[in-house]
């Protein structure tokens, strides 16, 4: 699913509002290798443009120096640190990994933090 309300990213989705009516805030994405360069990887890897609704509000890491589809625990997700060439322009936004986001009304109720995966468990 390519929706807000949907699965739509490896990774972690933060919004608010009431199921139905999520407004986004602010995505981190797992890209699937720093060394490949597909539709699965990071946007500055040669991977998918983020959907619409996310605009510029993320941030897109792979700790995969490899191609197997496996957890990666010696290179941090969503740190700026440990990028490969393809994944430089990733890796040098502000503040990594925090994010600062203005909204122009105030927001009020809950936020959501989702962890998604957006394939079948079999190909995650």
């Amino acid at each position: 699913q390519n929706t807000i309300e949907g699965p739509y990213v490896d990774g972690i989705s933060i919004t608010y509002g009431a199921p139905g009516r999520r407004q986004h805030i602010f995505t981190y994405a797992a890209g699937v290798s720093e060394i490949l360069s597909y539709n699965h990887c990071c946007p500055c890897n040669k991977g998918q443009a983020p959907p619409a609704f996310v605009g510029n509000d993320y941030y897109c890491e792979s700790g995969n120096s490899g191609n197997g589809k496996c957890f990666h625990e010696e290179d941090i997700l969503w740190d700026g640190q440990q990028c490969t060439s393809q994944e430089a322009t990733c890796c040098n936004k502000p503040n990594l990994p925090w994010f600062c986001k203005t909204f122009s009304t105030p927001i009020s109720g809950d936020l959501e933090v989702r962890l998604c995966t957006d394939e079948d468990l079999q190909n995650e």
